[in-house]
């Protein structure tokens, strides 16, 4: 049982924990944009855009990084320097300087070393686990990766009753510390690295001439293309369209998140009883359009419904991507292939955050919500028009 692997429980946990941190900065530095510095639309897309364009600028060199050094070292450095960014901006508030160029920096530092890490503890866990237990390790990542995005923002929600919302950051950097403590226990030593130099260019190329792969990850492209400008907007529209107040935003994000813990929970006994091959596609076609109940909000508990119904269909997908991908590449391989998809995937979150905050204040948030929204949803017909659909179960891993 995966509950009796010491290392395993070890970098889970400490994982955990770090989620949880993450989750309440995801509310709190547009929150400080929006109340603290009256940073306009542009400026929270632009603070959007700054956490996520390391997605676009990384991910490829810190592949070949992740594949020619101990995993397990670059985590601990990854936490170490995040805990220290996300400990300034409190400090910074405290001493009555904060303006939005920090929160910018922040940000991007932030996001930096969280594709870092990413990419790391993806390659690494292959390590850690037989291939048989895979799918079953990354499903427990995902579920309790959604459970803190449920969690994160409540928390965020709550503490800024009781402290400046910068403060609240202290929460994350807190998180980061405990993951750098259950890393510095893990016994189990970092696979060798391959021999040869690594080439930078080589795990892009393994997953555009896979037939299958490269038809995944345009489903995740676009479907994060259109998300980013859900995420980027909708704090936005619950405290100024639908006028809740900075507590109720954070339960309200907690609440969407929890559809991310049902996906997490079920894909297990979906995949099972309908096949992986078909629930990759299934989840979002059939759930995934509940999404556009945000743009016609007229209250809070909308919004959660269609966010809800997106992280469900979110996380449903994200884990049996993630173990397909890391079945059918070669081990050698996994560190560059990682990366390269997480660029191809990531790197148009931060277009989506800059087109929402370039286009929210010129169109008004709904029209550009509905877009968003019905885009994510089609985005599923990448897979869906696959031999994937003729194909119940994903290949075997190893």
């Amino acid at each position: 049982m995966l509950w009796r692997d010491r290392d395993f429980r070890l970098l889970w946990t400490g994982q955990t924990v770090s989620d949880l941190g993450s989750a309440t900065a995801v509310l709190v530095l547009p929150l400080i944009a929006v109340t603290a510095l009256d940073a306009s639309t542009t400026e929270v897309g632009l603070l959007s855009a700054a956490a996520t364009i390391a997605w676009f600028l990384i991910p490829l060199p810190a592949g070949v990084i992740v594949d020619r050094v101990p995993k397990r070292r670059l985590m601990l450095l990854c936490d170490i320097t995040r805990c220290l960014v996300a400990a300034a901006i409190p400090l910074t508030a405290t001493l009555g300087d904060l303006h939005i160029a920090h929160l910018l920096a922040a940000a991007f530092l932030l996001g930096t070393f969280a594709v870092l890490f990413e990419v790391s503890w993806q390659s690494y866990l292959p390590e850690l686990l037989p291939a048989h237990r895979l799918t079953d390790g990354i499903s427990r990542f995902a579920t309790t990766n959604a459970i803190a995005t449920v969690l994160g923002p409540s928390l965020a929600g709550l503490a800024i009753l009781l402290v400046p919302p910068a403060n609240v950051l202290l929460i994350d950097a807190a998180s980061f510390a405990v993951s750098a403590a259950t890393l510095a226990f893990i016994r189990a030593q970092d696979r060798p690295a391959s021999a040869s130099k690594p080439q930078l260019l080589e795990g892009l190329k393994f997953a555009w001439n896979h037939p299958i792969l490269r038809r995944v990850v345009a489903c995740s492209a676009t479907a994060n293309f259109f998300d980013a400008i859900t995420t980027t907007l909708v704090v936005v529209f619950l405290v100024r369209d639908l006028g809740t107040s900075s507590a109720t935003a954070g339960i309200v994000l907690g609440i969407g998140g929890a559809g991310g813990v049902v996906g997490g929970l079920l894909v297990r006994p979906l995949a099972t009883r309908l096949g992986e091959s078909r629930m990759l596609w299934l989840g979002k076609l059939s759930v995934g359009w509940l999404t556009a109940l945000i743009p016609f909000a007229s209250s809070a508990a909308m919004v959660s419904i269609g966010l809800f119904a997106n992280s469900f269909c979110v996380v449903l997908y994200n884990v049996l991507q993630i173990t397909y991908r890391q079945s059918v590449c070669p081990p050698d391989l996994r560190g560059r292939m990682n990366a390269a998809i997480r660029w191809t995937i990531r790197s148009v979150i931060p277009l989506g955050a800059l087109l929402a905050g370039l286009l929210g204040d010129a169109t008004g948030l709904r029209p550009l919500l509905l877009v968003s929204a019905l885009g994510a949803w089609l985005a599923v017909g990448w897979v869906f028009l696959s031999p994937l659909r003729a194909t119940r179960d994903l290949p075997a891993a190893g």
